[in-house]
């Protein structure tokens, strides 16, 4: 959920891609924002008259509850699309800390998939593996000697 923003150059033939970070805290406010237009939009189709077909075939009680179902099966979704896309990152980052803390350095570099503050720590963390190599290596180089 990054902002690109193409910008052209002096040259025509290229463009610079400008990357705008987008925090979390952002992308779930705008996300419960989105899950809560939800019910309003169930509730103007209610009062608009939309839903006198499923009324007439089911009956009001019954409209009301699949309405509420529907409402709730999106935001259970949706939370766990959000809440995965967020920890499955960190889980990563944990189990391979956890390899790391027992010797274990076979892991490459993590991919950096967003430009967030998730993103910035897996950065960070890719740096920290480096170093750890390039200081094991050191280390090895020099009990043999």
């Amino acid at each position: 959920m990054d902002v690109v923003i193409m910008a052209q150059t002096e040259q025509p033939a290229k463009r610079k891609e400008i990357r705008i970070q987008i925090p979390i805290f952002f992308k779930l406010m705008i996300s419960m924002l989105f899950v809560a237009t939800i019910p309003i939009f169930l509730l103007g189709m209610v009062s608009m008259g939309g839903t006198q077909s499923i009324i007439s075939a089911i009956g009001l009680q019954p409209t009301i509850i699949l309405l509420t179902v529907i409402t709730l099966a999106i935001v259970l979704m949706w939370s766990f699309f959000l809440a995965s896309s967020i920890t499955s990152p960190i889980v990563r980052l944990s189990s391979i800390a956890h390899g790391m803390s027992e010797g274990e350095i076979k892991t490459s570099e993590i991919e950096v998939m967003t430009n967030d503050e998730i993103g910035e720590l897996i950065a960070s963390f890719n740096k920290l593996i480096n170093t750890y190599r390039i200081l094991d290596t050191l280390a090895k180089d020099d009990m043999t000697r």
